[in-house]
């Protein structure tokens, strides 16, 4: 039976029934796969350097899973770190694709603009002690593995993004250096646990979203009507929620909040007090007015813009209403800022306006008259300013305002020796304030100096990288504009507006809420002047002899 069963596996071509076979399998030399690789050496030093690796493997997720089960959950997410270097070593890894997820980058870039500003940041879902998985923080999370996708996969892309920071190196340079500040920052802070986890969260819903503003209103093709339209449909949500709010005088869900979604006790507590100043104050979605005005603020500048381009009398009518609107929205904030924001707009409009019709309409008389009696317009602002009880009182404040005016000048005082001991890089990210420890006479903690806050958590270094990329744009998006041979008010203009509305906000108010905000108005900057020197027949420095079509002429 043993003779018949071996000349059977003859037969069949199995050979002699041998246990040892698959061990010498694992000693003998593998056949290259590439010409490039060397043969690898049998015996049994290649199999126990396998066998090691084997258990190294095994015992290190050994004691990870330990670690996952006994540590208590405040400590769990420095075990996620090692997961989050291999996340990213794998999306490093990716082979070049002939097209990377664009589309869903520009779709990221919308939702998340509707998200940051349309639902309340503080509702988010806990998990046994985790960070919070707000709905700001998931989709920037998203938007920001697209974005390295594509930075992965594509030449292209990356080629793209090359061009739109050295279409003007100065603004690309102060644009690279703040965010680099901000890294070495929060790894060089004192309190080193804290700032950490804060420039995690800043990289999902800050930088990334720069750059994907950069893409997107760049080589992207999407223009400023493109962020008009979504940043004016989501205030204007806002503004109804506000009238409504104002009628019943507190926040509208706050009676209604799922029992799945977390909010923090303090914040609730802080947002629905009673926040009255002469009448109560509108927070909408945020948890301070003051956050809200200052949005109402910068989406001034894009409702002029929208207005004075509009091509018939129905669409002006109804701009001129969403501006008016916008002034009443201001005034149910009773926050300051938010007015003094919404002149600046104004102010800067008008100046602009008048400057660009003189340059392009010569024999017009319009123009050059908006110009030449811009001084007088701007004397009989501050005269009314000063003698209009009413309006004294919405921008300059007093009374019931002058503690805030007075809590300002005490933590500039506190500030200006904490920069001087920490002059390079700062304290870390949103560890000025609690530097500071101004504290109100209810023992809350506040700070309220933006500019100044910033030069505490980011070092001098910061400070000026953070303004010279703000000034610089500023002064570009102008020399442009006003340049432009066209009879519409150029967008770049607008833009401008914002971004020096952007200054007067931040000279007194240092909330985080509309951060996402401003990095999508630094990249649109940055991607609108890119644009119009592209337009303009700019090509690369690094492009120029290549041979195909030129950039800016296809």
């Amino acid at each position: 039976m043993a003779a018949a069963v071996r000349r059977l596996k003859t037969i069949l071509g199995l050979g002699p029934l041998n246990m040892g076979a698959p061990f010498r399998e694992l000693l003998r030399p593998k056949r290259d796969v590439l010409p490039i690789y060397q043969k690898e050496r049998a015996g049994w030093a290649v199999a126990m350097r396998r066998l090691g690796l084997i258990l190294g493997i095994m015992i290190v997720a050994f004691v990870y899973g330990v670690l996952c089960a006994i540590l208590p959950p405040s400590m769990l997410l420095p075990l996620a770190a090692p997961l989050g270097l291999l996340a990213l070593l794998v999306v490093w890894a990716l082979p070049e694709a002939r097209a990377a997820p664009t589309r869903a980058l520009t779709y990221s870039l919308s939702i998340f603009l509707f998200v940051m500003i349309c639902w309340p940041n503080y509702l988010a879902v806990s998990v046994a002690g985790l960070p919070w998985i707000s709905l700001r923080r998931l989709v920037g999370l998203i938007m920001t593995l697209l974005l390295l996708i594509c930075l992965s996969t594509s030449k292209q892309f990356r080629r793209d993004m090359t061009d739109v920071l050295r279409s003007y190196p100065l603004i690309g340079r102060c644009l690279i250096a703040f965010f680099a500040i901000q890294f070495l920052s929060a790894f060089l802070s004192t309190a080193l646990s804290v700032t950490i986890g804060r420039w995690i969260n800043l990289s999902f819903t800050s930088t990334a979203i720069c750059f994907v503003a950069l893409w997107v209103f760049g080589p992207g093709g999407k223009d400023l009507k493109w962020f008009t339209n979504r940043l004016l449909l989501a205030v204007s949500v806002l503004m109804v929620i506000g009238v409504f709010e104002a009628r019943v005088q507190h926040i509208l869900w706050v009676d209604h909040i799922p029992s799945f979604l977390k909010i923090d006790e303090e914040t609730l507590q802080q947002i629905t007090q009673p926040h009255i100043r002469t009448w109560y104050r509108v927070l909408t979605t945020y948890t301070t007015a003051l956050s809200y005005g200052e949005l109402l603020a910068l989406a001034t500048p894009f409702v002029l813009w929208k207005l004075v381009n509009a091509k018939n009398w129905p669409w002006r009518l109804f701009w001129a209403a969403f501006d008016v609107a916008l002034l009443y929205s201001a005034l149910l904030t009773t926050a300051r800022l938010a007015m003094v924001g919404y002149l600046v707009a104004h102010a800067l409009f008008g100046l602009l306006w008048g400057m660009h019709r003189w340059r392009n309409a010569r024999g017009d008389l319009l123009g050059i008259s908006a110009t030449m009696l811009y001084p007088a317009f701007l004397v009989a602002l501050g005269l009314a300013v000063l003698l209009v009880p009413a309006l004294h009182v919405r921008v300059l404040g007093g009374g019931g305002t002058q503690a805030s005016n007075d809590a300002r000048h005490v933590q500039f005082a506190m500030s200006v020796p904490l920069i001087a001991r920490r002059p390079l890089l700062g304290y870390g990210p949103g560890q000025g304030g609690s530097t500071v420890n101004f504290r109100t006479e209810d023992n809350f903690l506040t700070y309220d100096l933006g500019l100044v806050a910033i030069a505490l958590d980011y070092g001098l270094l910061g400070f000026f990288s953070y303004m010279g990329m703000i000034l610089l744009s500023i002064f570009e998006l102008v020399r442009t504009g006003l340049r432009e041979r066209v009879d519409q008010y150029p967008g770049e203009l607008a833009v401008a507006s914002a971004l020096a509305v952007l200054i007067t906000t931040r000279l007194v108010l240092a909330q985080t809420d509309n951060d996402p905000l401003f990095s999508i108005l630094f990249g649109l900057a940055l991607a609108t002047l890119y644009s119009g020197k592209r337009l303009a027949g700019w090509v690369p420095a690094a492009r120029k002899g290549q041979q195909g079509p030129v950039l800016g002429k296809a």
